[in-house]
């Protein structure tokens, strides 16, 4: 009987020591290694035991600029600044790159690490300068079906003019933590749309033939005959801009 007593007093004090233990130091090392950045609970497999190691987050893929690098060109403003006496509406040979997501233009002060922003809406065009001169136009001085904003870049001018408008595109991290699928990272996807000019408005054609084809409606069997002919894909831009130089030469 003595024994037993002692038996159940010995188990009754290690089930005490043991709540206490678990109330206080078990308790506090479990929250704190949960909550220690670098750990977590993986649910999706029991077997590899409470804890696995966290992996990196996302990264923004990608960047907000028609092109990154700086590229030496000019603005033409649609009024003029600077002091009384020195005003100009132009300024010329300065290192630019065009923000998309802003629609700014950057320009890189001369022999600095400076940068000045000018916003969109006070530049009527401006060129970037290269093996081939680019010219960009304000999409406010066109009429369109959406009221659109940004540059267009012209790509062939004459009696139909073709330009290229680039938006952007933020795709939104796909990654689901209960499968450990998908991707973590925000991308910025830059797509092109072609538009036709025909005197103020801007007509969208986008990659399609009839479009195209309803857009020069007066010679349309000769320019499908064209297409066909050189087997010109309207997804390439090189393509669509003979396109272009072949209707408004006829």
């Amino acid at each position: 009987m003595l024994k037993a007593y002692f038996f159940l007093l010995i188990f009754g004090f290690s089930i005490t020591a043991i709540a206490q233990q678990t109330d206080s130091q078990l308790t506090n090392t479990a929250r704190d290694l949960i909550n220690l950045n670098g750990f977590k609970i993986n649910a999706n497999n029991v077997n590899t035991g409470l804890f696995g190691i966290k992996g990196p987050k996302g990264d923004l893929v990608g960047n907000p600029y028609l092109d990154s690098t700086w590229q030496t060109g000019s603005i033409k403003l649609y009024k003029k600044i600077g002091p009384p006496g020195r005003e100009g509406d132009s300024i010329g040979n300065v290192p630019l790159r065009l923000d998309l997501f802003v629609n700014e233009l950057e320009i890189q002060i001369a022999n600095t690490n400076d940068v000045r922003v000018l916003a969109g809406d006070y530049i009527r065009f401006f060129t970037l300068e290269g093996l081939e001169r680019r010219i960009f136009l304000n999409a406010n001085q066109f009429r369109s079906e959406d009221n659109m904003k940004g540059f267009v870049e012209l790509i062939k001018g004459g009696r139909l003019s073709l330009v290229e408008l680039t938006k952007l595109s933020i795709i939104k991290p796909s990654y689901n933590e209960a499968m450990a699928l998908g991707s973590k990272d925000t991308k910025i996807v830059k797509n092109s749309q072609y538009f036709v000019v025909k005197g103020n408005t801007l007509i969208s054609i986008g990659t399609s033939k009839k479009k195209l084809l309803d857009a020069m409606a007066d010679r349309a069997d000769d320019v499908e005959e064209f297409i066909k002919t050189n087997k010109l894909s309207l997804k390439s831009r090189s393509d669509i801009t003979k396109v272009f130089a072949y209707y408004n030469n006829l």
